[in-house]
């Protein structure tokens, strides 16, 4: 097990940065997030994550298999506080007892030219629930990476966090400050901008997914923004047969990428 910081100094300003943490500002500024509950912190060390430090409470110990995971902290600063010290500032509604800050992961560095197949771009999602399941259905597709344009909620969001199951230590995802830096970054791979729009004029089955391509989701109320539209290659939509006029958009996220993945393995 990591070294017990006892030090008042050490525990105080772990706990006011976990505190901190909690605000999207602050997450920016520090280049840090918090990751909270059992499974979040298990992918992260099984990721090999930047965990920096780790809070426990004596009731999560009370399980072998939890003491087993935090042991896997290794040299990482691990410090136990009172479970009304940790309820007090988790960042979720039912908190397990185990808490840890961790490096912000992923950012367009690690988006080599030789691996662009296909990128999936997010326009203005505002619910956590949506991006977190997009981002662990992309893990589970293994796309190559996501850009989150200005508007779309912040993945390191405690609920987003949850949702992704652990996908966010698995792919790149990268919040862009405008669309300009996102065009530039699919013009320098030739990638095929396909936007998925209700209105469009292409079935999504017939894409030609074997091209390397980047896919745009739209927010969930307004769909994709008109500058998009215009730079689209094609406007793909997902054919329905009954009287809803779209899907969830990390329903929709999802028909898209495997579809994606069925045609890479036709070719194979």
């Amino acid at each position: 097990m990591g070294k017990m910081y006892e030090n008042k100094w050490s525990r105080d300003r772990i706990i006011k940065e976990y505190r901190l943490l909690g605000s999207r500002k602050y997450r920016k500024k520090s280049g840090k997030i918090i990751l909270e509950g059992y499974h979040l912190l298990e992918e992260a060390f099984k990721a090999g994550a930047g965990v920096e430090a780790v809070l426990y409470t004596d009731e999560f110990m009370g399980k072998a298999v939890n003491r087993k995971l935090l042991a896997r902290a290794g040299k990482t600063r691990s410090i136990k506080v009172s479970t009304a010290i940790f309820n007090s500032i988790a960042q979720t509604d039912n908190p397990q007892g185990i808490g840890a800050i961790a490096r912000i992961p992923g950012n367009e560095a690690d988006f080599a030219p030789g691996d662009a197949l296909l990128f999936l771009i997010l326009d203005g999602l505002q619910d956590p629930g949506n991006l977190g399941t997009i981002i662990r259905t992309a893990a589970g597709a293994a796309i190559d990476g996501i850009f989150l344009l200005p508007g779309t909620v912040d993945p390191y969001n405690p609920k987003a966090l949850r949702a992704t199951m652990g996908g966010i230590f698995h792919l790149p995802v990268v919040q862009m400050d405008g669309i300009s830096g996102c065009h530039k970054f699919l013009q320098e791979r030739d990638l095929q901008l396909v936007v998925a729009d209700p209105r469009g004029d292409v079935p999504y089955y017939h894409v030609d997914f074997t091209r390397p391509s980047a896919i745009v989701i739209g927010n969930e109320n307004r769909g994709v923004q008109e500058p998009l539209l215009k730079k689209a290659e094609v406007r793909a939509y997902i054919p329905l047969r009954g009287k809803i006029a779209a899907l969830n958009a990390a329903v929709a996220a999802s028909v898209f990428m495997f579809e994606y993945r069925r045609q890479r393995e036709v070719k194979i």
